[in-house]
């Protein structure tokens, strides 16, 4: 351990000296501010980064404190927040009397869904000239104000809108949605992003502007392919729309698990980009260098650099999300505290060869710095 500290003390000093490293001051255990505004703890870096924290953001690290004995740096824990946020949306899944919303049925292989049954499920698309809306992307609602979906589902100068609570594209629901209401946890009071309008009355489909916020490192090759939409106006949690979690455990793999895809994307090879109806599929969660020893031209071509731990390889015989799909949820449903109820969004589709293939998506855990960063910067 006490290498360890002095090689990282030695890292801190060299970075210093070429001026990436801020001094925030601040003793363990008070509130500091990182990159771009986000808030962290001060923290000594060791224990910091044992417990999979970051200190780095937007290439600096901020220094609290340093003396003989430990380097203090401003800390942030990505999956701390994720679990903090997913305790937040509990209470709105569980909000009938303690039980969960459950998913009432919920696309090769796939069923239909009905309205509620995803009620995370986001569809994404531009407005055309003649005002009318072309819907070509998934998303997944991660907070009131944030849609997750996929980079490359981005055309430059557009204007973008998400659809929230949609089943059946060709019928609008002109209902009123019932609403569910639960209580943020301590921890999140004061993100005020987070809450919700009491009031406000909602319909099924929620129809909102949105913008998009694409990840900094994406090129257009197959990697970093993540993106968040911020909604002009907060959603409104219905029964038809709720947040998913997101990932709370960096380590796991998910291979061999169960997943989930929805969206309203092919559901053959040759079918129309984009279906009416809501359908998902169940897939199997395959090893990486299984799928790339499967499937090698494809891979070499959108990926140059072979397949990367922070994409996940999905998929069975006849069963797949195909490029409608992009920028879709890969959902993971894990009991919690002995209770299966919220979704957990552990990927979102980035690509595949076909439909009823092998598809690759971007792992969510990947980047849960950037993307709490943007959902709850002050927590």
């Amino acid at each position: 351990m006490e290498t360890y500290l002095f090689a990282v003390s030695l890292i801190l000093l060299f970075t210093e000296a070429l001026g990436d490293v801020s001094t925030g001051g601040g003793a363990p255990g008070d509130v500091c501010e990182m990159g771009g505004g986000v808030k962290g703890r001060c923290e000594e870096v060791g224990a910091c980064l044992q417990d999979g924290g970051v200190v780095r953001r937007e290439g600096v690290v901020t220094l609290c404190q340093q003396n003989s004995g430990s380097v203090v740096v401003c800390c942030r824990k990505p999956h701390r927040v994720a679990d903090e946020l997913c305790r937040a949306w509990a209470g709105f899944w569980r909000s009938e009397g303690g039980q969960c919303i459950r998913e009432n049925q919920l696309i090769i292989g796939g069923i239909t869904g009905q309205a509620s049954g995803i009620p995370h499920i986001a569809i994404v698309g531009y407005q055309l000239p003649d005002n009318k809306i072309k819907w070509e992307c998934g998303g997944t609602l991660v907070s009131p104000h944030y849609v997750l979906t996929a980079a490359h589902c981005y055309r430059q100068g557009k204007q973008y809108f998400v659809k929230l609570g949609e089943h059946d594209l060709k019928h609008d629901n002109p209902n009123v949605a019932s609403r569910v209401r639960g209580t943020l946890p301590s921890s999140l009071h004061k993100v005020e992003s987070l809450r919700q309008d009491e009031t406000e009355s909602s319909k099924v489909e929620q129809l909102l502007r949105g913008r998009f916020i694409l990840h900094p490192e994406y090129h257009h090759f197959k990697y970093y392919d993540i993106a968040l939409i911020a909604l002009e106006k907060p959603a409104i949690f219905t029964l038809s729309v709720l947040p998913a979690c997101l990932p709370t455990d960096p380590e796991k793999d998910y291979v061999g698990e169960k997943v989930t895809v929805a969206g309203w994307g092919y559901t053959g090879v040759g079918a129309p980009a984009i279906t009416d109806i809501l359908r998902k599929v169940t897939v199997p969660v395959i090893d990486l260098l299984e799928c790339q020893y499967h499937t090698p031209d494809l891979y070499g071509r959108s990926t140059p650099l072979g397949l990367m731990e922070d994409q996940i390889c999905a998929g069975a015989p006849g069963k797949d999300s195909c490029q409608g799909d992009s920028g879709g949820p890969m959902i993971y449903q894990a009991p919690r505290n002995g209770v299966s109820c919220e979704h957990t969004v552990v990927g979102v589709v980035s690509f595949g060869q076909g439909c009823g293939r092998l598809g690759i998506y971007t792992r969510v855990s990947s980047y849960l710095d950037w993307i709490t960063g943007f959902i709850a910067p002050n927590a």
